[in-house]
């Protein structure tokens, strides 16, 4: 998960986060999580490929044209489950944008959690700690690339009046 507030970052990003800030809000917080989930998004086939296939749910047939065949099909909703979101949490002024690598929300995020901490029959997997290690790195550089195409995007909504808000 990463966390992005308006002030008190340092580096580059905190740069970035100082321009943004230069921006009317809802125009910023529209950009930045734009370019949250880009950034992040390089990381769902990573956290994909730690999470466990699912069972063998038989065999499946199908009629195709006329003629009948049967596939072998592989559970993978857990997979299939694995997302990338970012939100923005608090008020406008003193707010505070998130992003993050996980399963979607329901059944197949309870499992993901028995999973990934283990219970009394089931060993810990830690595929999500496996996958946040692995793509911890170049996550941060392609946050801050993205971030700097998105503040031009966003310059550019602003010069042509496209998006007001309220007044």
């Amino acid at each position: 998960m990463i966390s992005l507030n308006w002030e008190g970052m340092a580096g580059e990003i905190g740069a970035l986060m100082s321009r943004y800030n230069a921006l009317p809000r809802h125009i910023a917080k529209k950009h930045l999580g734009a370019a949250m989930k880009r950034a992040l998004r390089v990381g769902l086939p990573v956290l994909k490929a730690n999470t466990p296939k699912g069972n063998y749910r038989g065999a499946r047939s199908t009629i195709k044209r006329g003629e009948f065949k049967t596939e072998k099909k592989r559970g993978g909703a857990l997979r299939r489950a694995a997302t990338v979101q970012s939100k923005y949490y608090g008020k406008n002024k003193g707010g505070y944008m998130t992003g993050r690598l996980g399963y979607k929300f329901g059944w197949e995020s309870r499992k993901a959690i028995w999973l990934e901490d283990g219970t009394t029959f089931i060993e810990p997997r830690r595929m999500v700690q496996k996958a946040h290690d692995s793509v911890k790195g170049p996550v941060s550089g392609m946050l801050t690339r993205e971030m700097a195409k998105a503040l031009e995007k966003a310059a550019a909504e602003l010069a042509s009046g496209m998006n007001p808000g309220r007044k």
